[in-house]
């Protein structure tokens, strides 16, 4: 007699902010935003000055900071080169004025600080997490594994995730490589991102992408460990340039203009969007547009009474319907009761 097929597990999409490791010790968007705040190399220093003259101390974060540089580079090289390609932004640049400060601004600096404080938030994070243990996302994972096929996007730059599991994100696989990293795998992705059951996608980035530092075609790569990717990295025309690390509030764009991985990774996400009607957001604050017109606006719309998300993070508006778990009986990973509670509604 022939054996029993196994049946196949219905797929998961995970959404990981940065609450999903804070109890791995990786830090928070205030614990970042507190030392840009304290930074004293300009233009960073001015930015930060007047940002708090407009919105107050408390009502923006280091994202903010990052979308200024962006844009006021952006809004110097279109007022002193008018005929540059499209992609270089700032067409009010014809009818004003740079600000005094920023008259001064030698060059390509605006973008240089832009990219030092990127450098220092990958650094940062790696000196936050550099001993962090991966054993209780494990744990909860090793569980979700066993009812569901997996697709984890993360927004977070520490590798945390990373370790706890062996994962599918397109890269080629490191194991009895000479090499230290792996090259996105982008004619092999598109399917396997529908097929591996267990996908981790890092949408902003991660402190393990870099570039090959003996390629001229500055194709992103992931390495083995985390590692400083910015040493080799030199500005280039194109305002879309690849980075490892997307940050800022015009992240989308980047997912439009760096394809690899970025694009692919994006149309993993609203590809499970459209096809899976379970969800589960943890530790996520609420503040990537691209993320929250597809959660919010498409899978209710798609899936109707089929559609069920678990929320663990109180910030996280309801969508009905939908488990919320939040405080001290919500934190992330959850306990083992609340594991089975998650897991039995989710089947549902």
């Amino acid at each position: 007699m022939g054996s029993t097929p196994r049946p196949i597990k219905p797929r998961l999409l995970v959404l990981l902010g940065a609450g999903s490791t804070v109890h791995a010790g990786a830090p928070l968007t205030s614990d970042i935003t507190e030392r840009v705040r304290k930074l004293s190399s300009e233009p960073i220093r001015s930015v930060v000055a007047h940002l708090e003259a407009q919105r107050g101390a408390s009502r923006f974060d280091f994202e903010t900071v990052l979308a200024c540089l962006e844009e006021l580079d952006e809004f110097k090289v279109r007022q002193t080169n008018p005929h540059c390609p499209d992609r270089i932004g700032g067409f009010l640049s014809a009818f004003a004025d740079l600000k005094p400060d920023f008259i001064a601004t030698a060059g390509d600096s605006l973008m240089r600080a832009r990219w030092s404080l990127v450098n220092g938030l990958t650094q940062f994070v790696m000196r936050q997490t550099a001993h962090s243990s991966p054993s209780k996302l494990k744990d909860f994972f090793d569980v979700l594994r066993d009812n569901f096929n997996l697709t984890v996007v993360t927004l977070n730059y520490d590798d945390i995730i990373d370790k706890a599991g062996v994962w599918y994100d397109g890269f080629e696989p490191l194991n009895g490589s000479t090499k230290q990293f792996g090259r996105f795998d982008s004619a092999g992705f598109p399917h396997e991102s529908m097929v591996q059951p267990a996908i981790l996608l890092h949408l902003h980035g991660s402190v393990r992408f870099g570039f090959d530092p003996d390629s001229a075609d500055r194709d992103i790569v992931r390495y083995a460990a985390a590692t400083d990717a910015f040493k080799s990295v030199k500005r280039k025309s194109s305002v879309g340039q690849h980075a490892p690390i997307i940050s800022g509030q015009r992240k989308d764009r980047w997912m439009t203009r760096a394809c690899m991985p970025f694009g692919y990774y994006h149309n993993v996400l609203v590809n499970a969007v459209c096809e899976c009607p379970r969800v589960l957001i943890a530790g996520y604050s609420n503040n990537d547009l691209h993320v929250n017109s597809w959660i919010y606006e498409e899978g209710g719309r798609l899936h109707g009474t089929r559609f069920r998300v678990v929320g663990i993070n109180p910030a996280w508006p309801p969508l009905p319907p939908m488990l919320i778990l939040g405080g001290s009986d919500g934190c992330f990973p959850p306990a083992a009761r609340h594991a089975a509670q998650i897991i039995d509604y989710l089947r549902g």
